[in-house]
């Protein structure tokens, strides 16, 4: 059985920063094995940080490395699949960053990798690792507000200049606003209702210039017997100018700077979520945290669990394949202008 976790950190870009220290603080259980980054400033950078780690501008050359058990990856969607599928290949584990990949097949071919050399596959949907999160699942499968029959999820967000030039790209991120924060809502959806939808319809428009994909959607869903969710998301909540970064204030991810809200209708009963950090049944508040709660330390401790004790966990690839379904659904819906079955 494997004692403490040998993690290499691959890509230090943005979002490292929210990993890292996730980490560190599970020093007790996983050791941070190698940093990987073709960078080599900010690659001297991180690893003066850190006592011990092996320092790699080569990901072939990491991977060859028999010290790593696993690997934590922090790259630009469309490397996802392929970065992810050559670890799996080399029979060791991965936590790959949201979204699973750039479509559905890139998403099969990465689970059918990690059965094949019977390692563990897990995406990073790191807003599932709230207390209030967790508890609205369990209040909805325990039946507190009767049967579920509707979400409504609405994001309203301000954002000018992308936090990442790669976002730019609609070729490298998949997209826009869908991939960045509707991957995180459209796979709550589905973990909440407990089964893929039958069908989707989306609309989606970009308004601004400093990107190439959507920023603006509306997304219906339905589930069959009465079941449905719609998703309203704005990247352009705000007026311009915005600070240097290019958001409103100085993240956008904070509700002191959006609106991130999600109503769970029951047949006899309401759960709100707001944000990540409350909960409310009825208008009562059942459970709240702190918006600096350690999600991510969270789900790398599950990453970690899930390999020792040798089962599939939470946000597992094969999970994830349904919620790229809906996101290849969501895109094809914008193209045609119909109704997508899934």
């Amino acid at each position: 059985m494997l004692q403490k976790l040998r993690l290499a950190v691959v890509g230090l870009g943005r979002v490292s920063k929210s990993h890292l220290p996730a980490v560190r603080e599970l020093a007790d259980i996983m050791d941070l094995a190698a940093l990987v980054t073709r960078d080599e400033g900010k690659l001297r950078q991180e690893a003066n940080q850190w006592e011990g780690v092996k320092t790699y501008t080569s990901y072939d050359d990491a991977i060859s490395d028999p010290d790593i058990d696993a690997f934590l990856l922090l790259l630009p969607h469309d490397m996802h699949a392929e970065y992810s599928i050559k670890a799996l290949q080399a029979g060791k584990h991965v936590l790959v960053e949201k979204p699973m990949a750039m479509n559905v097949q890139e998403a099969k071919e990465m689970v059918e990798a990690a059965k094949a050399n019977n390692v563990t596959l897990m995406i990073g949907q790191s807003r599932r690792f709230y207390k209030p999160v967790m508890e609205s699942i369990r209040q909805v499968r325990e039946k507190a507000i009767g049967d579920l029959i509707n979400i409504n999820a609405l994001l309203l967000a301000h954002m000018d200049k992308p936090a990442a030039d790669w976002w730019k790209d609609e070729s490298k991120i998949g997209g826009f606003i869908i991939p960045l924060w509707g991957s995180h809502i459209l796979d709550y959806i589905q973990w909440a209702y407990g089964r893929a939808p039958q069908s989707v319809y989306a609309q989606g428009h970009s308004n601004n210039p400093n990107w190439t994909g959507e920023d603006e959607v509306a997304i219906s869903l339905n589930f069959g017997e009465g079941r449905m969710a719609n998703v309203l998301m704005s990247f352009n909540a705000g007026s311009r100018p915005t600070d240097e970064a290019g958001l409103t204030g100085q993240r956008i991810w904070s509700t002191q700077n959006s609106i991130y809200d999600r109503y769970l209708i029951g047949s006899n009963g309401l759960l709100h979520l707001k944000d990540e950090y409350e909960l409310r049944l009825n208008g009562e508040l059942l459970e709240a945290c702190e918006s600096t709660f350690s999600n991510f330390r969270w789900q790398l401790e599950e990453f970690a669990d899930a390999i020792r004790e040798e089962r599939e966990p939470l946000a597992s690839g094969r999970e994830m394949i349904q919620v790229m379904k809906i996101m290849d659904g969501c895109f094809e819906s914008m193209r045609t202008g119909q109704v997508v079955q899934l």
